[in-house]
């Protein structure tokens, strides 16, 4: 019976409809595409635009797909949720979001066997002329005999009285069956005695893990990066840091060769768990997608909020954003393999299905280039794209074409515009800067400060060594300006996560040292005059390099920094007149950030990060987009499932396996995991029960494990699990690398930098580079990390500074009102 043809669509025009669907769930929307376009317009009931629409969105047309559901939204209502995929896909238009990696291009040139396997490339500089130090005269000599022979004198009594203390109170356990009970032991005693002896117990926790878990990733008898060589150091590498981290480590081996690759960008990540070779522990799952558990499941049921976002009262945004400029420093993987993809299959009630995808695309990890038969059947190995070290390498690069593209070439300083600013790369059109993937608001204002900070360590240098040329500027002030960052994260911003006080008096010692830190005064000095040969008593910091295996950051240690948790669903920028203007995180991030800056100005951006609160590093509460993302290479993604899947797939192994590799009970239950009825049966109905019925939580993975861990050491803003991994290298960061060790002393950086990195502190950082906020909350706190409250501080948003000795007398009154 013939048909109106006005009532029905033409029949070419639902025949490509419903070829364009198969195509679409078949993984071709180019296909799909070119299918519907030209007569989508034809289809009335608006079907067939909306699927041009997905199928552009998934070829990555982002603005053809913004105008096909625009089309389509102007007829009948046909899909409920076209509102969101178009601000989905206006968001991506503004930012730039799905365009290609900023830093593919280079990635692309360094990751091949020719070039890693290359040796150093520490940068050409030319040599400056290091003075020859002044002989000192006898007296002076003499002195420096007598006080290097204290130094030591009293670092061997201390490391003997020390060792024997710490083994004391590890004899009588760490655990109590499950949990450590570092943070309950000596409950019964007077509250002054109970910090020593809580830091014993963490001591002991710390040198067992160094004693078992530092497991390096190449053969024995193998140089890092498989890189011989008899030949010394440039001479300047002897003073200053190399562009890619080589030549850190000058210690020769007992054939008199050095090892100049250690820690250098290119090189392998160690492990922290696993045999003596790294071996079974640390295998990869035949099937990371979904064994055991799909991935995109795990993230639905237990990384989605399922209400309200939780807060953290004690913390701001800029401790969100300080971990991420953190990470960028320590650890990257590169770009994916997008050529390579693990296609997961989706729930039929999947809301990703609204793209017309019927899989979740995860691609791979690149193979390490680096591999070689003398390797044999060891698992798996993966590179780090950037150095190893901690030096400032997200702000510097971690290559000389990148260190030399963000110099200004005069006065040692960094490249900034007039106003301030990062300049802008017209390649990308994101900041230039050493590190620019994940790129968003509160990260660019971090690397923004940080680059004025460095400026002025220059202008302090140049105004005390007129003579000093570019180039010994620019590698001292980039010496200190690490060395403040390092320091601003070991005595601030991890007391702040962790706001209990043995953990602060532990971190204050890493640092300075158990007597610096407990008698050193309100303003303790790094190096002392007689320096402690003992890292417990005399501190990691300015003391003797480790002398533990070669040094590099783990897989493991990647893994426990997964903390997108900490983001907001939206950047919360203050207004002169009325509330915050909510601006959603999705519109906060690519090359939307140069217009924000300019528009809003640097200085309330700085504002709005110090009073909003991050979230909550606890299960269900990362941040709904970015379970349905795009980003560079792939429309859609799902953050959550592929930090699930990268952790499968890189050999990081499970929750209970991890514990027990560390030297921890394994949680026998869900419920001694958390005791959260409803956390408990999510993560039952997702991991299931075995024929016994008892729960498969051995099968749980590393990441859902610790966020659903609620024993936590009391302050703490996540478990002890990932506080194990985070003992372990918190020290051996500090202790491997040569320049906060053995070369942290005035020859390398001056007299006036150690004075500088002494007196730094993120709130000092931050009035000297932005002064404006002087006149905010911040000029009435202590630690920058803590909400910028004005007025009397409430102790349960200010923890810390019940711990500050110079506050202990009127620890809660203002900042401001003290005068």
């Amino acid at each position: 019976m013939p048909t109106d043809s006005a009532s029905q669509p033409n029949l070419a025009v639902t025949d490509r409809r419903d070829a364009a669907r198969r195509m679409l769930a078949a993984g071709d929307p180019v296909r799909a595409a070119e299918l519907l376009d030209g007569v989508a317009d034809a289809d009335p009931t608006g079907e067939c635009l909306v699927l041009l629409g997905d199928a552009c969105f998934l070829a990555g047309r982002y603005d053809r797909a913004g105008h096909a559901w625009q089309a389509a939204l102007a007829l009948a209502p046909v899909d409920p949720t076209l509102a969101d995929k178009l601000e989905r896909v206006a968001a991506v238009v503004a930012t730039d979001a799905g365009g290609i990696d900023p830093q593919m291009r280079i990635f692309a040139e360094r990751f091949t066997a020719d070039y890693v396997l290359g040796g150093p490339h520490p940068g050409e500089v030319g040599h400056p002329g290091f003075p020859v130090p002044h002989d000192p005269d006898l007296i002076d000599r003499l002195i420096a005999k007598v006080e290097a022979g204290a130094g030591a004198a009293l670092g061997a009594v201390g490391r003997a009285v020390f060792s024997r203390l710490v083994h004391h109170a590890g004899a009588h356990g760490v655990d109590d069956g499950v949990w450590t009970n570092w943070d309950s032991t000596a409950a019964d005693l007077p509250a002054a005695l109970r910090p020593p002896l809580q830091i014993l117990k963490l001591a002991y926790m710390r040198e067992s893990l160094f004693a078992n878990n530092l497991i390096r990733p190449y053969p024995d008898g193998s140089k890092t990066g498989f890189w011989d060589t008899a030949d010394g150091p440039p001479t300047w590498a002897r003073h200053w840091r190399t562009a890619d981290g080589s030549w850190n480590d000058l210690r020769k081996d007992a054939d008199g060769r050095y090892d100049p690759m250690v820690g250098a960008a290119w090189t392998r990540f160690f492990r922290n768990v696993g045999d003596d070779r790294g071996l079974e522990a640390t295998r990869p799952r035949p099937r990371p997608a979904t064994d055991p558990v799909s991935v995109r499941e795990l993230s639905r049921a237990l990384l989605a909020p399922t209400g309200p976002r939780q807060e953290v009262p004690f913390l701001n945004l800029w401790a969100a954003a300080w971990i991420q400029f953190m990470v960028h420093d320590w650890v990257s993987h590169g770009t994916p393999d997008h050529d390579h993809v693990d296609r997961l299959p989706l729930a039929a009630d999947d809301p990703l299905r609204r793209y017309g995808v019927t899989t979740l695309d995860l691609p791979t990890s690149r193979p390490d280039p680096t591999r070689r038969d003398v390797d044999g059947d060891r698992p798996p190995t993966t590179l780090n794209e950037v150095t190893h070290w901690w030096d400032g390498s997200q702000l510097y690069g971690s290559d000389p074409e990148t260190q030399r593209a963000v110099r200004r070439g005069t006065d040692g300083k960094l490249r900034l515009t007039d106003d301030g600013l990062l300049p802008i790369d017209p390649a990308t059109g994101l900041e230039q800067t050493g590190f620019v993937r994940n790129w968003w608001l509160g990260l660019a204002t971090m690397h923004t400060v940080f680059a004025r900070e460095h400026n002025a360590i220059c202008d302090h240098l140049r105004d005390r060594h007129d003579d000093w040329d570019d180039e010994r500027l620019f590698q001292t002030a980039r010496l200190i300006n690490a060395a403040v960052m390092a320091k601003i994260h070991t005595v601030e911003w991890t007391p702040a996560i962790l706001a209990n006080r043995t953990l602060h008096d532990a971190m204050h010692a890493n640092w300075y040292g158990l007597l610096t830190s407990w008698f050193g005064g309100e303003h303790p000095h790094t190096v002392e005059p007689i320096a402690i040969a003992s890292h417990e008593l005399g501190g990691i910091v300015g003391g003797p390099q480790g002398t533990f295996a070669r040094y590099g950051l783990s897989e493991e240690f990647t893994a426990v920094y997964r903390l997108h948790s900490l983001l907001p669903d939206a950047f919360q920028l203050l207004q002169v007149d009325g509330p915050p203007l909510a601006i959603p995180l999705l519109r906060t991030r690519g090359t939307a950030v140069a217009g924000l800056l300019r528009t809003h100005g640097l200085d309330a951006i700085a504002a709005s990060m110090g009073v909003q609160h991050p979230g909550a590093l606890v299960n269900n509460n990362v941040p709904a987009v970015l379970l349905d993302l795009t980003i560079p290479g792939r429309p859609v993604m799902d953050l959550g499932a592929l930090d699930l899947y990268r952790d499968r797939e890189r050999g990081v192994p499970p929750y209970n396996q991890l514990r027990a590799e560390l030297g921890l009970p394994r949680v026998p239950s869900f419920a001694a995991l958390t005791p959260d009825e409803a956390t408990v049966a999510r993560l039952r109905a997702t991991y299931g029960v075995d024929a016994d019925g008892r729960d498969r939580i051995d099968d749980m993975d590393l990441l859902i494990g610790t966020l659903c861990e609620a024993h936590r050491p009391y302050g703490f803003g996540f478990g002890e699990t990932l506080f194990q991994v985070f003992i372990l290298n918190a020290s051996w960061r500090l202790l491997g690398d040569r320049f906060y060790t053995s070369d942290y002393r005035p020859e390398i950086y001056t007299p006036e930098g150690l004075a500088w990195v002494d007196a730094a502190t993120m709130k000092s950082v931050l009035l000297r580079n932005l002064p404006m906020l002087e006149a905010t909350g911040l000029g009435n706190v202590r630690n920058a990390f803590e909400p910028w409250d004005e007025g009397t501080l409430d102790p349960a948003r200010h923890p810390t500074r019940a711990f500050d000795k110079a506050l202990a007398d009127d620890p809660w009154s203002g900042e401001r009102a003290r005068g």
